[in-house]
């Protein structure tokens, strides 16, 4: 990493990312206005917790429901209204990462930092849809720029008191935002700056405002069985066999996935080249170190014990974009430009995939992956219609994305939509509403899995089949269709059995109306 012997003025910099941000940020608002997909579950999910105001909901904080509040009540109840605010977000802290780069370093460094985020292949795929990562990347990078204003003396109070209110909304979006915390912590122990800083009374302030945000949403925890709470130990599914070796080369796959393969393979790189290295450079090095690595390794543990989603790692990013970028962007910064590249190739296909209408997928084989999104609303207004031809009370079905799906799609309805409850209590926020009288009078059952209808029936005195809602969502790379196949039935004299592990033994191995096998799969056509 050689110094440039022809310095490029900051103001240029800046300039070329204002336009480079703004470009892509128009690109992906045309490509969330032109998108064909469906809303996949989450989606649906969170514009249901949209439409009643609260300080959290059953699996998550409220941040993204806010926001879906606000988008909706703006431009109406559309899925890229759904989705506006997603490009606007990741913009937004791009903008905040060129901002700590340029406090860090240089302008230039800002430049490559904020380029290398906005081009991650996660966050392209993530400008297309709302996610909660989404939500929580501006308040993340907002809080990486503060506390750096504040461990170098800058904004004093003012730093102070928009560091806690970042950290106490990113709090309310996500609960990774607790790795900044740990990061804040570990900078503590090795930077004596920020120990100054954080030590101080400019330090309670923000702690302050960080718990005075953060107080209601705890308050609506203890007030609804902690609800967000058990769900997040629920997903870190800590049971069963807790070591998997394996998993760890399924987790080096996804990281290059969601960062980038030259961009992660650089991050891996640098970190065994330049750990020896002195002077200021190493300690703002070491610094972005610490909300970097804490996630890497944590995830990567989760990984090895049970399992982690590929996203798991996203708030490692920004520090990692940072971290890269003050690395490489002091010499001809061939690395980045390389980074940047297979970025920008890789995001290039990810968006052309969102883009390509039902009819051209089949050929690449892409339905499989686009499944998820595809067919709700045919779904929604076929097995409603049938409900009202046989006259039902209340449809139950026994799925949580189909409950959500169908949620949205028939979002007008008038006749209640049920998720049955498998277990004692409530595993999802569809499971919300129990069945009870007089909604279970005559209920229609549209059911997705074949080995849940045994222990479906045992709930129902009378349970009659009453035919089927086919969805064709396309064809696999082998030639087998792709279906989404509700098998409904009328179920009357509805007394649940006891959800007991001797009535769960009972069904082993039984299923009603499974899908045949497709020929072409089952003789490896």
């Amino acid at each position: 990493m050689t110094e440039s012997t022809a310095p490029i003025r900051p103001q240029t910099f800046e300039r070329l990312i204002v336009a480079a941000l703004g470009l892509l940020l128009i690109l992906r608002i045309i490509a969330v206005l032109a998108s064909p997909l469906e809303l996949y579950a989450d989606e649906a999910q969170y514009w249901r917790w949209g439409q009643t105001l609260e300080w959290g909901y059953y699996s998550k904080p409220p941040m993204i429901a806010w926001v879906i509040h606000l988008t909706t009540s703006l431009f109406g109840t559309h899925e890229w209204a759904i989705r506006l605010a997603a490009p606007v977000l990741h913009t937004v802290a791009a903008a905040l990462i060129f901002l700590t780069g340029r406090a860090m370093l240089d302008a230039r460094a800002g430049f490559f930092a904020a380029l290398l985020y906005a081009l991650m292949p996660s966050v392209i795929l993530s400008s297309a849809v709302l996610s909660t990562d989404g939500v929580l990347m501006p308040f993340w990078c907002a809080g990486l720029y503060l506390l750096w204003r504040l461990r170098s003396g800058k904004g004093l109070w003012v730093s102070a008191a928009l560091l806690g209110g970042v950290i106490g909304a990113g709090m309310l979006s996500k609960y990774a935002m607790l790795y900044f915390l740990i990061g804040i912590a570990l900078t503590c122990l090795i930077d004596a700056p920020t120990r100054r800083a954080i030590l101080s009374l400019r330090g309670v302030l923000a702690s302050l405002i960080a718990g005075l945000i953060v107080a209601p949403h705890l308050a609506w925890n203890a007030a609804n069985d902690f609800a967000t709470v058990s769900h997040t130990v629920d997903n870190a599914n800590l049971g069963g066999d807790l070591f998997n070796p394996e998993n760890a080369l399924s987790w080096f796959a996804d990281q290059l996935g969601m960062f980038g393969p030259v961009s992660f393979l650089a991050l891996l790189t640098g970190l065994f080249l330049y750990r020896t290295r002195q002077g200021e450079t190493a300690s703002h090095e070491r610094w972005l170190l610490c909300f970097i690595l804490p996630v890497l390794i944590f995830i990567l543990c989760q990984a090895i014990l049970s399992r982690a989603h590929a996203n798991w790692t996203a708030t490692a990013y920004p520090g990692a974009a940072l971290l890269i970028a003050i690395w490489f962007s002091r010499g001809k910064a061939v690395t980045l430009w390389a980074s940047l590249g297979v970025n920008l190739l890789v995001g290039a296909l990810f968006m052309g995939m969102t883009l390509l209408p039902a009819a051209s997928t089949t050929g690449l084989g892409l339905d499989n992956a686009a499944k998820r999104t595809r067919g709700w609303e045919a779904s929604a207004q076929q097995v409603f219609a049938e409900a009202e031809r046989l006259g039902a009370t209340a449809i139950l079905v026994d799925e949580r994305e189909a409950w959500h799906g169908l949620d949205f799609y028939a979002r007008d309805r008038d006749l209640p939509l049920i998720s049955w409850r498998r277990y004692p209590g409530p595993k999802s926020f569809s499971e919300s509403v129990p069945l009870e009288a007089p909604l279970s009078e005559r209920v229609l059952i549209a059911s997705l899995h074949a080995s849940l209808r045994p222990l479906l029936r045992s709930d129902f005195e009378n349970f009659e089949p009453a035919g089927q809602v086919r969805i064709d969502l396309g064809k696999r790379k082998n030639g087998c269709p792709i279906t989404r196949v509700f098998q409904l039935y009328i179920g009357e004299g509805y007394a649940p059995s006891e959800r007991t592990r001797e009535w769960e033994n009972r069904f082993i191995g039984e299923m009603e109306f499974p899908e045949p096998p497709c020929p072409t799969a089952a003789f490896g056509g």
